[in-house]
Order: structure tokens, then C-alpha cells, then sequence
């Protein structure tokens, strides 16, 4: 047994490669399997050496190997024939991208990587070809004219391509504007990096003096001075009352027009000379204009040509013409305007100063529309110079102190408005511009002031949400929600062409989250109603629409809405008119103090219209008043006599950004 242990540690000891020399000293000996020759060891039976490490002439790891030759490099008509049939592809039947949505958004982002890689040129003739194929919804006779030609939107369109990117929601929301995508979540709004948290400070509402002053308030004139007399104003096309204007069911023309066109206007057309001008020249029967104090203005000054009927010299002349009429007209009353979004060129078109980054060029190629609207507005002795200088520089925006105290901030628009395609890159910024940055730190330097605020805008926050983009909206809403009702008096806008009303609440606690000034903001209490927005009457009867301004009673003190007269033009009547005629349509306060209980004192204010809204859920009647009264009382007024349409109306006027407006019901009425 002891002899068989022997045998196996001897073993042992020859497996660990372990000898005993003279003297007993032990001699570490290599295994065969650990032998350290970098050659081979095995017979070579007259072939080459093999080697181990990467030594002898094995070739090093780090050693560069030879790639192919470039291919022939595309032409600029090869890159364009491959951006075109890749997109192409993409649409086809059968393509991986099975739905409109994610065949849109796959396209849209090849067209980012032509836009950042290829000439503008490249750009604009893709789009052409895709327009030809695809068949776009244009304002234009064709692809050609749209991109290229009068229209001229392509290079435009090539920059917005450029700056869109995944990773805040552009491709998505840009496809949504196409209608083929839900449209992104509406963020939530950070409100630390625009202004403090609301103190308790800011919720005492001002007493009224008892006094009052009068302002006017003027929006959409829409002047159209290729207004041709006589020609087709029921057409069937947009827009009537032009040379070109036909009836495709009738058959008829300016030859035979249906319904000729009145040299008074019509409800299917712009605002021709002398119904803008009637508007002015009657005012003199209604109330005495040396009582006026000031008047606003909420935009659009432009006729609703198409894109290849619009160019930089129209826009200018157009322009140019109205605001010297405004002040021919009104004299010494200052007048307080906005831009609106066809007071541009492309229509809506803004972009950022930091869009082109770049400080050796043009860092903004709409400066031109701010430098001439900023002049006229200093010229007509509106604004001084340096808030001229500011409004040139800032899109037109700018703040004013008016003769009676009150502080009047007016902003662009455009940069909520969901036709300004430049919107659509950086999405879930909501304030690109730094637009409501300046309404809030305005508003702020206000407040510290002891100041009343109106806002001027002229493209409506809320109502249905179709007008306004739900994340610069929802900024605007925390805005108001935070200086309402101490600082803001009210916001005034225009834009629909309709005599609309349009209520900012207060947040729920729940709104916020725990320990952070993050703002869900469509978490709102509507028991707790702060600010109106007055969506003003349109002048042109465009759409459908009587011609229309409104008066307003202001507190002389608080600066909140007393009162309001509206008088319209009947341009179904224009026909039979000698001269355009004028009239009263109603009284704000006699309208809607339904039930007679709300104090001759008391402003017409968030509070009063919150219980309109309840009375309009019980009572139908008040319902198409207000749905008459939207359209200044047109002969073409549709119905309203449900209950699912007042339910819709009073969801609209409930809501104050393009989320609210949006979940509301959108089929239950006539808007």
C-alpha cells in the first residue's frame, strides 16, 4: 500500500514537470504542451514555417489593408433622382413603412439629410418633383410656382429642413401639420426659467374707478386692392371677387357673374376701398370720436392672395397704404397695432434670430417686414423710436405706455401659429423666439410697477386649438395664469374674423409637481376663472362674415372691459347699397346679463363670462345669440340648436391654449 502511494506522488511530481538532481535538489522542466518556440514543432514535409506571437513575417494587427477606389461620385441630378425615389419608395405599396404617419416622418427625414448635405437648389427641385407626383394641397397654380416661381417657398422650406431633428419631436409634429400624425404630447412647462412663482400678491383684483374711457378695437382689414367690380363674388375658388373668379357649377364668370361683385364688398371676399373706408367714415354716427383715447389694432393687413399672387413689393405697398389710412383716418387717436400672419412674406413665415447662427450673414431674412412695420408705426407717431428700434429687431413686438396709464405689450404671433412652418423645428422649445420670454419679464417689470397690462396678439391661443401650437401656448397660458388678475387686464386678439370670447383659469394644486415649479397645464380649475381674451371682429367679410369693429367702456383706472358696443356692415345688402351702410348690432353687457344680476359696476370680466358659460349649458337660446353673433350676424350663419353644439361652444370659450382647445369635441357645431 505505502509502495502504490510512492508510485502515485512520483507520478504527480512528473505531471508537474518537477526532476530531483544530484543532491536531491529539484530542477523546473518545461511540458511539451508549454514549450515556447515561435516556430513550429511538427514536421513541415517541405512546406513554409509556421510561426506563433505574430513574429517572423506575420503581418502586425495594426497593419492598414487597401480599400476600394471611390465610386464615381454623384452629379447634383443623381443626388436629387435618389433623395426623390427613395422618398418615392417609401410611400410605394408595400414599403416597410406601412402607415401614412411613418412613411411621412421617414421621408421627412431624408429630406433633413438633403437639406444639410445638398445646394437649396437640390432641395427645392425635389420638392417640385415630389409636389408633380404626389399631388400637394398648394396655394398655387402649380408645383413650379409654389417652390420656385412667385410662390418661391422651397429655399425657405430647404432651411426648416435643416434645423428639424428626432430628438425634439420636429419630424412627428411636421407630419402632423400634414395630417397624417397624432400630434406630440404638450410638454410640460418648467415656469422657474420664466418667471418667479405667483405670490398671493398677484390674485387681489383692482377696485374700478367708476370712470371710463373709450377704445376701439379694429382687426383684419384684409384691404384688397385687386378687388375687381363686377366679377364673380360666389365663386369657386379662393378667393372672389377677382378678374379670375368662376363658378365651376354654375358656368359662369366676370362676364356673367352670378352674384357681381359690389364695390361695397361681399361675404366671400376681401375688404375693398370703400367698405374700409366706410368703416372709418361712419363711426361719427355712433359715437363721438373725440372721446376715443386709443385703438387697437389685432392684425392682418394683407388680401388672401395665393402664394405665387404674393411678393415682397405687394406685401410692402400693402403695408404701407393701410397703416397711412389708419392714420388719415384717425388722426391724433393713436393706434396700437400687432402683426398678424398674413402681415409676412411667405404668409406666417417667422423665424428666430438665432436660426442662422451665423453673424457674417443676414441673421434673420424676414428683418425686412420688421424694419418697414416698425418705421410706419414710429412715423404715424405710435411708438418712439427706440420701442421702434426694438420692434425691428424683436418681430415686431414691443411695449408701450399709453396717455391714460395702461401698459400695452403686442407680440408675434406667428411663433404660436401652427401655419409658421419654422414652428416645426425645435417643437419642444416653446419659445424659440424669446417672444414670451419678453411678455414675461414685461409683465414682471410691470408688475413691480404697480402697472395694468393689455396683451395685443393677433393669432388666438386656444378656442378650438387648431390656431395655436399646444407648447408655446401652454407657456403663454402659465403667463397669464401668473400675472392675472393683478398685472393683466385683458389679452385681445383676432384672426378668425368672428366676434369671439376665449377665458384663462387658474391651476390646480395637482398641477405642479412636488417640490418643482413644473406645470402640468392642462391641469386647470375651471371654478377659478382669472383673465378674458376678447377675439375681435374682422372688418373684411371674408369667410362668410358681416364687415365688424367693436367699442370698448374701459375702467379708467383698472383698465377692465365695461362695456362693448359691436356695429357691423350687412355686405349681403352690398347690392342695393348707394354708399356702405352701417349699423348697431348690440351691447355686450345688455346680451349676456342674462337674468339682469350682474352689478352695473362691475366689469365685464373672467368671472362674468365663466357664468355665461354655465348659462349657455341651460339655456339654448343664449347658445345661437352667441353662434349669431360670432358671425357679426350673417345672412349664412349655421346652426347651432343642439346640445352637443353649446356643449362644444362653451369647451371653446373654457379654452385658453391649443391642448384645452383640442380636447374638446370638434364636430358638434359650426366652429
Amino acid at each position: 500500500m505505502l509502495n502504490l502511494q510512492f508510485a502515485a506522488v512520483v507520478a504527480l511530481l512528473c505531471l508537474g514537470g518537477v526532476t530531483f538532481g544530484h543532491g536531491g535538489h529539484r530542477r523546473r522542466q518545461t511540458p511539451p504542451a508549454l514549450n515556447p518556440q515561435l516556430t513550429n514543432t511538427l514536421p513541415l514535409n517541405g512546406g513554409p514555417t509556421l510561426y506563433y506571437n505574430g513574429s517572423g513575417p506575420v503581418p502586425p494587427e495594426s497593419m492598414l489593408s487597401p480599400v476600394p477606389a471611390p465610386i464615381t461620385p454623384f452629379t447634383s441630378s443623381q443626388i436629387e433622382d435618389s433623395v426623390y425615389n427613395e422618398i418615392i419608395a417609401i410611400i410605394a405599396n408595400g414599403s416597410a413603412f406601412n402607415t401614412s404617419c411613418t412613411q411621412c416622418i421617414a421621408a421627412t427625414e431624408i429630406m433633413h439629410f438633403a437639406a444639410i448635405t445638398q445646394p437649396v437648389s437640390t432641395v427645392v427641385d425635389v420638392l417640385i418633383r415630389l409636389c408633380n407626383t404626389i399631388q400637394f394641397s398648394i396655394y398655387a397654380t402649380t408645383c413650379e410656382e409654389e417652390f420656385s416661381g412667385i410662390g418661391d417657398i422651397g429655399p425657405y422650406y430647404a432651411q426648416l429642413f435643416a434645423k428639424m431633428s428626432f430628438a425634439t419631436q420636429d419630424m412627428q409634429a411636421w407630419c402632423w401639420f400634414q395630417g397624417v400624425c397624432d400630434i406630440p404630447a404638450v410638454i410640460e412647462i418648467d415656469e422657474s426659467k420664466y418667471f418667479t412663482p405667483k405670490p398671493a400678491s398677484a390674485d387681489i383684483v383692482p377696485t374700478p374707478s367708476g370712470e371710463t374711457i373709450n377704445v376701439l378695437h379694429l382687426s383684419d382689414l384684409h384691404l384688397d386692392p385687386r378687388y375687381d367690380i363686377g366679377s364673380e363674388a360666389d365663386c369657386s375658388q379662393y378667393l372672389c371677387c377677382r378678374v379670375q373668379s368662376t363658378n365651376t357649377k354654375k358656368g359662369t364668370t366676370s362676364i356673367n357673374a352670378t352674384v357681381p361683385a359690389s364695390r361695397f364688398g361681399y361675404l366671400y371676399c376681401d375688404s375693398p376701398a370703400d367698405l374700409a373706408l366706410s368703416a372709418f367714415d361712419t363711426m361719427p354716427q355712433f359715437f363721438n370720436m373725440t372721446d376715443v383715447s386709443f385703438t387697437i389694432f389685432t392684425g392682418d393687413i394683407v388680401s388672401h392672395d395665393n402664394d405665387d399672387q404674393l411678393s415682397r413689393a405687394y406685401i410692402e405697398y400693402e403695408e404701407t397704404v393701410t397703416y397711412q389710412t389708419f392714420k388719415a383716418q384717425m388722426g391724433t387717436i393713436p393706434i396700437y397695432p400687432t402683426l398678424g400672419n398674413h402681415d409676412s412674406l411667405p404668409e406666417a413665415f417667422n423665424t428666430p434670430n438665432t436660426f442662422n447662427p451665423n453673424s457674417s450673414l443676414q441673421s434673420n431674412a424676414l428683418s425686412w417686414n420688421y424694419d418697414l412695420l416698425s418705421s410706419l408705426w414710429e412715423e404715424s407717431g405710435w411708438i418712439n423710436a427706440s420701442t421702434a428700434k426694438y420692434a425691428s429687431n424683436h418681430y415686431g413686438a414691443y411695449a408701450v405706455d399709453t396717455a391714460p396709464g395702461l401698459r400695452i405689450i403686442s407680440l408675434n404671433s406667428d411663433f404660436w401659429y401652427v401655419d409658421n412652418v419654422f414652428n416645426y423645428a425645435n417643437f419642444t422649445n416653446p419659445d424659440p423666439s424669446g417672444v414670451l420670454s419678453f411678455l414675461a419679464s414685461e409683465l414682471a417689470v410691470a408688475e413691480a410697477a404697480g402697472l395694468r397690462v393689455w396683451i395685443i396678439c393677433h393669432v388666438l391661443s386656444g378656442y378650438d386649438g387648431t390656431n395655436g401650437l399646444p407648447n408655446p401656448t401652454a407657456l403663454l397660458y402659465s403667463i397669464v395664469r401668473r400675472f392675472s388678475p393683478t398685472t393683466i387686464a385683458a389679452v385681445f386678439f383676432g384672426h378668425t374674423h368672428e366676434d369671439q370670447l376665449q377665458l384663462f383659469y387658474d391651476y390646480n394644486p395637482s398641477s405642479l409637481k412636488n417640490g418643482t415649479q413644473i406645470r402640468n397645464t392642462t391641469d386647470v380649475n375651471y371654478n377659478a376663472p382669472l383673465t378674458v381674451g376678447f377675439i375681435g371682429p374682422s372688418i373684411t367679410p371674408l369667410t362668410g362674415n358681416n364687415a365688424g369693429y367693436q367699442l370698448y367702456q374701459v375702467d379708467s383706472k383698472t383698465f377692465e372691459i365695461m362695456n362693448t358696443q359691436t356695429y357691423i356692415a350687412n355686405v349681403s345688402e352690398s347690392l342695393t347699397w348707394s354708399t356702405p351702410v352701417w349699423q348697431y348690432e348690440y351691447d355686450m353687457r345688455t346680451e349676456y346679463n342674462v337674468n339682469g344680476t350682474w352689478p352695473a359696476t362691475s366689469p365685464l370680466n373672467a368671472t362674468f363670462f365663466n357664468d355665461v358659460t354655465y348659462s349657455m349649458l341651460t339655456n339654448q337660446t343664449i347658445v345661437e345669440r352667441y353662434n349669431l353673433l360670432e358671425t357679426k350676424s350673417s345672412a349664412v350663419t349655421m346652426n347651432c340648436s343642439t346640445k352637443a353644439c353649446a356643449e362644444q361652444k362653451v369647451c371653446y370659450i373654457r379654452s385658453g391654449s391649443a391642448a384645452l382647445g383640442l380636447a374638446c369635441p370638434q364636430d358638434s357645431g359650426p366652429f
